[in-house]
């Protein structure tokens, strides 16, 4: 099946034509329902009428099929910049760590991981200056297999970047999906997670600490597509200046999925008058016998804490950032004991 996926990954032509028939984002496009579209440059491909061209795009081949249907211009774009796909094989009951860097503007990188499969993975900033870079990592994960992604990259001022996961879980899978961002420009994180086999289970888990004029997104769809398969979401956000922070999520439980549990939760501390969030929650259901929440708090920081320490003698600045380092650290608190959690608590610690 791997080689299948590999073999029927979308060509550059293909992915264009795709693109030219979406056109670029606009607002009223649910997927883009928050993000400064405006600061999106047109690509020279796109031209001006977006036309789609038939002959660039065969409607009968399987990879112009899947292109066909994808509906992300993120996660067409690398593909359409003829990012050559970093193809990688992680053997049955393998037990690896890796770092993953994109030394282009655009980056396609496809992860097959075997059944049973332990592996790390750290992503990398490519910090070359550029108008505009995306990423796109297809990941495959196999039966039983432990699998962890994160990144806690420290602030950068590039402006605009994109990042789009699309994610494939067999039967027993866990995937633990952890990130910190920093950056002070406009960025977008998307995620496509396809629980396939029962028992599969996907925990994201994400940090915004922002200041100034940073804008920053996250788009999630998990789609839950087997019996008893599981699903967190937990975002946080400390904002101050005139940060934004949007929050897009959607949960679809297929017909046949009984026994299925997810849960969403949204917290925001809002530092200034100007920092902003929006939070998008969408549930789609179509079993009866499943388990589905979510949440949304936004406020400031806690006034009856905030007088506990002051009036212990704690200056009210170091009192602040105490409340602040508690919140933060406790979004990545329940990870297992592994290099993911070593590595974002170092970067919180800071």
């Amino acid at each position: 099946m791997n080689a299948e996926f590999i073999q029927n990954l979308p060509t550059a032509e293909q992915a264009i034509a795709r693109l030219r028939e979406l056109g670029m984002p606009r607002r009223n496009n649910e997927l883009w329902s928050f993000f400064p579209v405006a600061k999106i440059p047109t690509p020279e491909f796109m031209g001006t009428d977006f036309a789609a061209s038939p002959a660039a795009a065969p409607t009968t081949s399987p990879a112009a099929t899947l292109a066909n249907q994808e509906t992300d211009f993120a996660a067409l774009l690398p593909i359409a910049n003829n990012a050559r796909p970093m193809i990688r094989e992680i053997v049955p009951g393998a037990a690896e760590m890796a770092m993953l860097k994109c030394n282009n503007d655009f980056g396609h990188t496809v992860l097959n991981i075997g059944k049973g499969a332990k592996v790390s993975l750290e992503i990398l900033d490519n910090k070359v200056t550029h108008d505009i870079a995306a990423e796109r990592f297809d990941i495959n994960v196999g039966e039983d297999a432990d699998v962890e992604i994160f990144f806690a990259n420290p602030a950068c001022n590039l402006p605009l970047r994109f990042r789009h996961f699309n994610i494939n879980q067999d039967a027993g899978a866990n995937v633990r999906f952890s990130s910190i961002c920093k950056d002070t420009a406009i960025g977008r994180v998307s995620v496509e997670c396809h629980l396939k086999g029962e028992g599969a289970n996907f925990d994201y888990r994400s940090l915004h600490v922002l200041d100034g004029e940073a804008s920053q997104h996250s788009r999630l769809t998990i789609y839950h597509e087997a019996p008893r398969t599981t699903s967190t979401q937990l975002a946080r956000n400390l904002l101050s200046g005139s940060a934004r922070v949007s929050y897009d999520g959607s949960v679809i439980v297929g017909y046949d999925c009984t026994g299925v549990n997810s849960s969403q939760l949204v917290n925001t501390i809002l530092l200034s008058e100007d920092a902003s969030v929006s939070v998008k929650p969408v549930l789609k259901i179509y079993h009866d016998d499943v388990e589905c929440t979510h949440g949304n708090t936004v406020g400031e920081l806690d006034a009856e804490q905030m007088f506990y320490l002051v009036s212990r003698g704690i200056p009210k600045k170091a009192a602040q950032e105490m409340l602040m380092r508690s919140f933060a650290q406790e979004t990545f608190l329940p990870l297992p004991d592994s290099p993911a959690k070593k590595r974002l608590m170092a970067e919180l610690g800071k």
